[in-house]
């Protein structure tokens, strides 16, 4: 979308992966909540992997060396979420050579430069990314309108060699999202009024990485972490009279964010050829700082102020946590086609005087059944500490993270899956994986609550239920050649459960994003050196809200002792949870890139065409009322639509 290639949505596209909503680059992976992916950043947690309300990510593709996906078979190494491992590794800097990329489109312009400081000893590589929907905004504004939005995102990373078996990587990410307008207004008073709104949100992380090569069989990684997620919002309303002079004035300020310290050391041991052993153990310490809302009221008559009052409201002190995890794991191979993978994750929160303890036992296998046939089968237990509260389906400044407590229990999942490979037909590769996932302790709000941007009792607003997820899937993948790409599709079923005096009444109901059936197709072809063609398909049907289904009359009672009496009236009347199924969402993106040579590396420029036939696909629906032929009221369900059809063009430069 505008140019914009994305980690993210590419990982999208992969069987048994979807987005939260049309367009976004949130992970829903096999039936899991959003916040149940463990995001990693040169092996460092994320909080926060969203820019523009959730609809691009943090990861400039320029600044990205490797990323793996585990939707399942989860290495020992790894804890903390329930649905989804995403490793992100950036590039360490080639030592030898400078080269680097510059790019302009229609969004944002980006830099990566890399290369040596001492030639085979020292390697830097550093992008920049910055969007400029404010200073393209500015022609079109009115002296009494402001509007500002940009997102930034910086990668530096230095790579250095003291000697063969030893070498250091430190880095550094800084990104921010940044929100700002203003309104002014008169009225026939001469008395003028104004509004500002100011909104920041972002991360900021530390890193060193040292590894060491202690023998040809064993090796270590030592990583010592800073991580800072921070989201500040500010308004202010004031109005003046004629001369200046303050008549009121309020002003607001929302503090919240996550501080993890860590520290971790990994283990790479291999006393023979068929046994591959890792082992480590990693330390967070996590401060959790849910909400601080501020406020001050000031009023003044003739110039003199009456009132001049500044309330602080601390929904939530900081939350301190201390998480400890150990793990072992062994990849070992037994004749020439059996392959197994055991280990084991412990891991220990402690948070509030209370201590959770969870072994998560991991086992995984493959089979070569022949040359071109392998069978793969798993089982995984994982464990998660940490929620995310959220309003809206797009990601907002105001979705808080909070851990566990000693009401609300740590998420537990346990994950079977089995699998066929096919490579028989050349270039050819075939997949056909099912899998099963049972969930405890998953939360839902209670019928009549909802969270805003306040964690103050938000304990009392969820229901602890159990989950389930079932799913089968396809892919047909060619990845030599001329025409490259993949074709998948997905069946699977996701459901929650409560207790009978809680959600929906103690029976199964639809998962929010319970969707049944995803097909998606992504082809590349090459032409030439000069010119080639991008297309992909995306098809799924839609997920679940709740909405009314009608209006029904209730009795309701006014006035107290003898006065008492009671009314008719009319409202809104909801079957059970998730009783509406969204519309499906299909579209279809085309790109091309146009390369030459130059003198000194290579120009592309690329024309993108984003849901190419505007299909009006339903960002979200909302409850509405009409008036039928007889002037009664009924019930209306209302589509939004956010992503309509969008061209771009974007200029690349390699050298």
């Amino acid at each position: 979308m505008l140019g914009e290639a994305d980690v993210m949505k590419t990982i999208q596209l992969m069987p048994g992966v979807q987005s939260g909503v049309d367009g976004s680059v949130g992970l829903i992976i096999r039936g899991g909540a959003p916040d149940q992916n463990l995001i990693l950043l040169d092996g460092i947690p994320l909080y926060n992997v969203d820019h523009l309300f959730g609809f691009f990510s943090i990861f400039p593709p320029e600044s990205i060396k490797k990323v793996t996906l585990f939707k399942s078979s989860f290495p020992a190494r790894f804890g903390g979420r329930l649905s989804s491992v995403v490793d992100i590794r950036t590039n360490d800097g080639d030592m030898n050579h400078y080269h680097g990329i510059l790019s302009i489109g229609l969004l944002t312009s980006k830099i990566n430069i890399q290369g040596p400081i001492v030639k085979n000893k020292t390697a830097f590589n550093f992008s920049a990314r910055r969007s400029y929907f404010d200073i393209l905004a500015k022609p079109f504004m009115t002296g009494d309108d402001k509007f500002s939005y940009y997102f930034y995102d910086i990668n530096a990373k230095i790579n250095h060699k003291f000697s063969d078996r030893s070498r250091l990587f430190i880095n550094a990410y800084n990104g921010k999202d940044h929100f700002y307008n203003s309104y002014n207004d008169h009225d026939d008073t001469n008395e003028k009024y104004q509004n500002k709104n100011n909104m920041d949100w972002g991360n900021t992380i530390f890193s060193g990485r040292w590894n060491y090569i202690f023998n040809n069989q064993l090796f270590s990684n030592t990583t010592i972490a800073y991580n800072n997620y921070l989201s500040d919002i500010k308004i202010s309303t004031n109005t003046t009279d004629d001369k200046k002079n303050i008549i009121n004035t309020y002003d607001s300020k929302y503090h919240s964010g996550i501080r993890d310290w860590s520290y971790q050391i990994d283990f790479n041991y291999n006393p023979t050829p068929n046994h591959d052993i890792r082992f480590g153990t990693e330390y967070l310490y996590h401060e959790f700082r849910p909400e601080v809302v501020s406020s001050k009221i000031a009023n003044a008559i003739n110039g003199t102020i009456e009132q001049d009052t500044t309330y602080h409201n601390i929904s939530n002190s900081k939350i301190y946590a201390n998480e400890v995890s150990l793990y072992a794991e062994d990849n070992l191979k037994i004749g020439s086609k059996f392959n197994m993978n055991v280990g084991l994750h412990f891991s220990m929160f402690y948070v509030h005087n209370k201590t959770y303890l969870s072994p998560q036992p991991r086992l995984s296998a493959r089979y070569q059944l022949s040359q071109n046939i392998a069978l793969k089968a798993s089982y995984t237990k994982m464990s998660q500490y940490v929620h995310l509260l959220s309003y809206t389906p797009i990601a907002m400044p105001i979705d808080l993270w909070v851990p566990v407590t000693d009401k609300i229990k740590p998420m537990r999942s346990h994950q079977y899956s089995f699998g066929a490979y096919y490579s028989g037909i050349r270039n050819w590769e075939f997949s056909m994986e099912t899998y099963y996932k049972n969930m405890k302790n998953v939360l839902e709000y209670k019928d009549g609550v909802s969270y805003f941007g306040k964690s103050a009792g938000w304990e009392d607003k969820v229901d602890m239920g159990i989950g389930r997820t079932i799913g089968i899937e396809f892919m047909a993948k060619k990845s030599i050649g001329k025409t490259t790409g993949w074709v998948s599709y997905t069946l699977a079923k996701s459901e929650r459960k409560f207790g009978k005096e809680s959600i929906n009444y103690g029976k199964w109901f639809p998962y929010k994003y319970d969707r049944r059936h995803n097909v998606n197709i992504t082809l590349t072809h090459k032409f030439s050196k000069s010119i080639d063609l991008g297309a992909s398909w995306v098809c799924y049907s839609g997920g679940t809200t709740t909405i009314p289904e009608k209006q029904t009359t209730i009795i309701q009672m006014s006035g107290i002792g003898e006065s008492t009496g009671h009314y008719i009236d009319d409202a809104p009347y909801v079957g059970h949870r998730n009783n509406y199924r969204l519309p499906w969402t299909h579209r279809l993106n085309l790109s091309a890139n146009f390369n030459k040579k130059t003198k000194y590396g290579m120009r592309t420029w690329n024309v993108s065409l984003f849901n190419v036939y505007n299909a009006m696909n339903p960002t979200f629906v909302y409850y509405s009322t009409k008036d039928d032929h007889d002037n009664k009221t009924i019930p209306s369900i209302k589509k939004f639509t956010l992503l309509p059809f969008i061209p771009s063009v974007t200029y690349l430069y390699k050298f």
